[in-house]
């Protein structure tokens, strides 16, 4: 085997993995921090325009064209063989083609930033500081567009300490933004300024990071072979990433339909005991998102150099550990969410939400490992099979939802997520055994078999405790212990020999890495110690 094996190098991934999980737990601390601190700052109507403003823009990212995700496949598998002048010349081609398509997309906005302010009813007053808005954050999109790429070649070189670093960066200078604008006594365009900036910093850092990974994207000769060999590498590009945009576009209709169907056929009013209980837990997905994220690059990787051995390993080791660690979060969610919900939004909206949330929970068991074969699909250069699926799954979805929704209401809806999600997974399953060489039996009994027992364990577990809504101390006795021996059994029973072996390895050679950071002295040079004597 050649090439670069650290970027498939399995603790290196299981590192980069923790990393994107910490920085998505995070973020999300600040936003539940300062989301209040900016709404009694500046009140609803300006909270709401940065919201709009944010939605025209995410409405614009079809025009990044999948170029993103594209140039981290082809940037990995170049990285994979030790080519970096050619993952440079793929860089700069992405970076190159994504400016143009921003510029595009700015333009757009900026002409379209009077038309759209007309049309949401902001106080008159305000006018002309929501088009300056939508026009600053609408020139923005270019610089996204080129930090996306960027991003990718991190991505791609398994350098996740820096992206979660600049990521991390980005997120604490954009509260400072606010907080700016807090201290000059609530000065809106001085935070819409400095958000502005705050991007323009992030693509400089981004771009130093993956100058670093390739030296080449300073060079003018790197720029010469990019344009000289641009129109191939951009059309590569395009039919790569025409697939992955076309799926960005058809997903939400997917994922969004059954809200839309209890607005029309049950009305607006019922639409909040679905999607509160939705949204909570729609935060679980960063969990499959940053094992996703690591693991593309590496599967790319790995095709390039035809490892298809290395490919399957991981990728029955990913549902592995994934289910072994989303089902006792769905557990605790299933037994108390009642109660959560009722701490949270109070108990005349729990009773209305409970049962959706209890419906919602198996739907996510299942959904929530469906984006690691989306992930190994797309990897391997097949995107087209998931909008191929997609676009299958619409018209049975809709009859689904509709029928459901209209005979069970808001309850038929959730029930209705839960039987789609648990087709798509299987199909994907299905797919995934057809494209690529893998034997499915062994899929089947050391991916998924193993840790569905345990689940059937926790289902029957939790049938005979407590009614949770009493708050008594011993139903808390109960749901701890039964956690404790699904761990003890986990460790046992669904982690294999090298599973447990891997895992003492990892804490210790980052215990020791710890060590030796906080207390290793300097080693004096050769000619110091001469010297001393």
């Amino acid at each position: 085997m050649t090439g670069n094996t650290k970027l498939t190098e399995g603790k290196h991934l299981a590192w980069n993995s923790l990393l994107n999980v910490a920085t998505a737990i995070a973020t999300s601390l600040l936003a539940m921090a300062f989301v209040p601190v900016i709404l009694r700052r500046f009140g609803t109507e300006f909270y709401g325009i940065l919201s709009i403003t944010w939605m025209v823009l995410a409405n614009f990212s079809w025009l990044d064209f999948g170029f993103s995700r594209a140039s981290a496949r082809f940037v990995a598998q170049e990285l994979a063989n030790d080519e970096l002048e050619r993952a440079a010349l793929w860089t700069w081609t992405a970076v190159a083609s994504q400016g143009c398509l921003g510029v595009a997309g700015a333009l757009l906005v900026y002409f379209l930033a009077p038309f759209i302010t007309d049309h949401i009813h902001v106080d008159q007053a305000n006018r002309a500081l929501v088009i300056l808005t939508l026009r600053l954050f609408g020139c923005s999109i270019p610089i996204d567009f080129a930090n996306r790429s960027l991003t990718g070649v991190l991505q791609a070189a398994q350098r996740f300490s820096w992206v979660n670093a600049i990521s991390l960066l980005s997120t604490v200078c954009t509260y400072t933004a606010y907080g700016i604008g807090i201290a000059r006594a609530g000065d809106f365009k001085t935070v819409v300024y400095a958000l502005f900036v705050v991007r323009i910093v992030g693509l400089l850092a981004t771009f130093w990071a993956a100058a670093r990974v390739l030296p080449g994207l300073t060079t003018l000769s790197c720029l010469r072979g990019a344009t000289r060999t641009y129109r191939s590498r951009a059309i590569a590009l395009i039919r790569y990433g025409w697939w992955v945009a076309s799926a960005a576009i058809v997903a939400p209709l997917l994922a969004q339909f059954d809200q839309w169907m209890i607005s029309v056929i049950i009305g607006v009013s019922l639409l909040p005991y679905y999607t509160v209980p939705s949204s909570l837990l729609w935060r679980l997905s960063f969990l499959p998102g940053s094992l996703a994220t690591t693991l593309f690059p590496a599967f790319s990787a790995m095709e390039a150099r035809t490892d298809w051995s290395q490919i399957e390993s991981y990728f029955v080791r990913a549902h592995r550990y994934l289910l072994t660690v989303v089902v006792p979060i769905l557990f605790v969610t299933y037994i108390w969410g009642g109660e959560l919900l009722r701490l949270w939004v109070g108990a005349p909206f729990a009773a209305h939400a409970e049962l959706q949330l209890k419906l919602l929970v198996f739907g996510f068991l299942i959904g929530l490992l469906a984006p690691l074969s989306g992930t190994l699909l797309e990897a391997i250069g097949r995107p087209d099979i998931l909008v191929k699926l997609y676009l299958a799954e619409l018209p049975f979805n809709v009859v689904v939802v509709w029928f459901l929704t209209k005979h069970m209401g808001v309850a038929g809806a959730a029930l209705s997520y839960t039987v789609r999600t648990a087709v798509e997974t299987i199909l994907l399953w299905i797919i995934v055994y057809r494209v690529v060489p893998f034997p499915v039996a062994g899929f089947l009994k050391n991916g998924l078999l193993r840790p569905a027992a345990l689940v059937s364990m926790l289902i029957v577990a939790g049938a005979f405790m407590h009614d949770p809504s009493v708050k008594s101390v011993a139903n808390i006795v109960e749901s701890l212990a039964i956690l404790a021996l699904y761990s003890a059994l986990a460790y046992r029973f669904v982690f294999d020999a090298k599973d447990r072996a891997f895992t003492i390895e990892f804490v210790l050679q980052k215990q020791q890495s710890l060590v030796n950071k906080l207390f290793a002295r300097p080693v004096p040079a050769a000619e110091e110690v001469v010297s001393s004597r």
